[in-house]
């Protein structure tokens, strides 16, 4: 990918790393093996966010919900929907790791697919993500889906 800057008068054509340092997320299409991909609207492919994990739940679509209460700064990924046990919180899911070439037709097929390789954080855990941000126009809220990166950040 080429970035143009522009300084005074001259431009200059730079490469952009691929990926930037601070983009955790994988290329191709943001909705890659995600079961029934039209329940989400693609608000950004790629969105950075971080918090302190509040839930952390596996799904019977093998999927990993973990709920985090967001950091100063990222409450504008957040809608009034978007909250857990009625405080503001965004829900990141860590899908299993199906094929990207091929969306799993339903829940079922999803959970069959190989459990992720992702970091599994727990409640109370610091955590940054990368991935997707949609909104799940079955629930109404955002959140990130899938993940594509996760880090248990020092320090909660």
């Amino acid at each position: 990918m080429l970035t143009a800057c522009t300084s005074g008068a001259t431009s200059t054509t730079i490469p952009t790393p691929s990926p930037p340092a601070a983009n955790g997320c994988r290329s191709g299409p943001p909705e890659a093996g995600v079961h029934n991909p039209d329940r989400l609207q693609v608000l950004d492919p790629c969105r950075h966010a971080a918090g302190i994990a509040v839930d952390v739940a596996y799904e019977d679509d093998g999927d990993y919900h973990v709920w985090f209460r967001v950091d100063p700064g990222f409450e504008y990924l957040l809608n009034s929907e978007d909250h857990f046990q009625a405080q503001p919180a965004m829900l990141a899911e860590i899908t299993p790791d199906c094929p990207e070439a091929t969306n799993p037709p339903d829940a079922q097929s999803a959970a069959r697919c190989p459990k992720s390789t992702l970091q599994i954080p727990v409640i109370g855990d610091h955590i940054a993500i990368d991935g997707p941000w949609v909104l799940d126009v079955d629930h109404g809220w955002r959140e990130i889906h899938p993940v594509d990166t996760i880090r248990i950040l020092l320090g909660a």
